[in-house]
């Protein structure tokens, strides 16, 4: 079986066994058991698939002795098909981490199942701190700074809400600041040049001020994707020695 059709197997797979209703309910705990009905599914299968093709590209464009892994930071459901185009298509190595909770269990035991059924390897989700003395080529970042649960200061000050009385302290955003400043500086540290950083166009400032530090250059491109639940704007950057 070809690298491809193991893929197309296994993403197939992967959808038929995730418990929907369960992952539904975790985005939106009101009515949460039809949150990824069809059309939700199909629109994360698409933006998947665009994404994946972008990765592609991207990626092609290294140079062959590359260090050929990845760091997904913070990917989730929306991300299965690119991460899955990472490791069995492109046949790179795969260093997936988000923080332990009820999706990223229920992804790990989906996972678990497909691999089983299949006997196909597959990526796991690390839910301990993401490592800290490996080189990869790809950084993925992408709504994770503007998480609500994670950095509710920065989602409410990125998406303008202004219902944030009772969730956001006094002085809390310029904390969550300078912990994002810290974390994606150590995070685009590991990252090998030339590489490829992949994160929205909210996050875009954080890893430009880190870059600038550092003396690397990030190409900005012209396009990007909608992101397949959120919808936030996400952009492939090269990155380069300044």
């Amino acid at each position: 079986m070809s690298r491809v059709q193991e893929f197309g197997m296994v993403t197939a797979l992967l959808e038929e066994t995730l418990d929907w209703v369960a992952l539904g309910h975790e985005y939106c705990h009101d009515g949460g058991e039809a949150f990824f009905e069809g059309e939700q599914r199909e629109a994360i299968r698409e933006a998947g698939f665009l994404m994946a093709a972008d990765l592609k590209d991207s990626l092609g464009a290294l140079p062959d002795d590359s260090p050929g892994q990845s760091l997904w930071v913070g990917a989730a459901v929306a991300e299965l098909v690119p991460i899955l185009t990472d490791h069995l298509v492109l046949g790179r190595t795969v260093h997936w981490h988000n923080i332990d909770c009820a999706e990223t269990t229920e992804l790990n035991r989906a996972l678990e199942f497909v691999e089983r059924e299949t006997g196909v390897a597959l990526p796991r989700i690390n839910t301990q701190r993401c490592p800290t003395r490996d080189r990869y080529d790809l950084l993925w970042v992408v709504s994770v700074l503007t998480d609500p649960d994670a950095f509710p200061a920065l989602h409410f000050h990125f998406y303008e809400r202004q219902d944030a009385a009772g969730i956001v302290r006094p002085g809390q955003l310029d904390e969550e600041g300078k912990r994002a400043e810290e974390w994606t500086r150590n995070l685009l540290g590991q990252l090998a040049v030339p590489g490829v950083l992949v994160t929205t166009d909210e996050e875009f400032g954080f890893f430009k001020a880190a870059a600038d530090a550092d003396s690397r250059s990030l190409v900005v491109p012209q396009q990007g994707r909608l992101s397949g639940i959120v919808g936030d704007l996400v952009r492939f950057y090269p990155v380069d020695q300044g």
